[in-house]
């Protein structure tokens, strides 16, 4: 009982199936234990807002025949964090299809090119041939992250506008994301909220189970099929990266 206490206290989003990986117990005795001791994976209503459309629009490649067995594919997408001050923080990441793994996330005051800029740059992947997926965020068409994303090699594909559903691994992070940290707590500073955020990203490469990986964490996934593994993420405010 004490372990599944101190991993749901760390992740109380994750359900039975989610914890029982973590401390190597079946599914039925998880379900039997949660019972008893009144315990549940907390859920949240999904909400989508759309940021505006982008002046430049590429196709949407992820609804091309076979391409999702011919091509490695990286999403992203925006997402806003409040404060406890009311003041709004914009997250971005990259998320490797694949294996789940989170390449890069960072945290801006400002909803603008280059928060995604500086996750393509600082993001770990090495497939020249692969696609860069979002939605039409103007952040997204803009000059700046279309030259980032072609150095990297990457072909551009967006959704289709108003459309979640077509960046679908996106959306189910960020919904992770927020309710596993962002809803979670009250952060006061931004040095708070970065420092449960950095905690929380390495935590879920490395050790939360997935159930599209079959329960396996996106590092311990990429691990059995001989896949890059993702260093440890750092999130730290700077003068020039975090400006309110």
């Amino acid at each position: 009982m004490n372990q599944i206490e101190y991993w749901h206290g760390y992740d109380d989003t994750l359900g039975q199936r989610g914890l029982g990986p973590l401390i190597r117990a079946g599914r039925n005795k998880m379900r039997r234990i949660m019972k008893k001791y009144g315990l549940k994976a907390r859920r949240q209503k999904r909400r989508y807002h759309y940021p505006g459309k982008a002046s430049k629009v590429f196709d949407n490649l992820l609804r091309k025949h076979g391409v999702w067995l011919k091509k490695e594919i990286v999403v992203s997408d925006i997402f806003e964090v409040r404060l406890t001050d009311g003041s709004r923080l914009r997250g971005c990441f990259a998320l490797w299809v694949r294996t789940r793994q989170v390449l890069s996330l960072a945290f801006d005051y400002r909803m603008k090119a280059d928060l995604v800029v500086n996750v393509i740059e600082e993001m770990e992947f090495m497939d020249t041939d692969a696609i860069w997926h979002s939605d039409q965020g103007k952040q997204y068409g803009a000059r700046d992250t279309i030259h980032a994303w072609l150095s990297r090699g990457f072909a551009g594909s967006m959704s289709r506008a108003g459309t979640p559903t077509d960046n679908a691994y996106a959306e189910r992070f960020v919904q992770t994301f927020k309710r596993a940290v962002a809803h979670r707590w009250q952060y006061r500073t931004l040095g708070e909220f970065l420092e449960v955020a950095e905690d929380w990203i390495n935590f879920y490469n490395n050790m939360r189970p997935h159930s599209g990986l079959n329960y396996l964490a996106p590092n311990q996934f990429a691990k059995t099929h001989n896949l890059r593994l993702v260093s440890y993420i750092s999130l730290f405010e700077t003068s020039e990266k975090m400006v309110p």
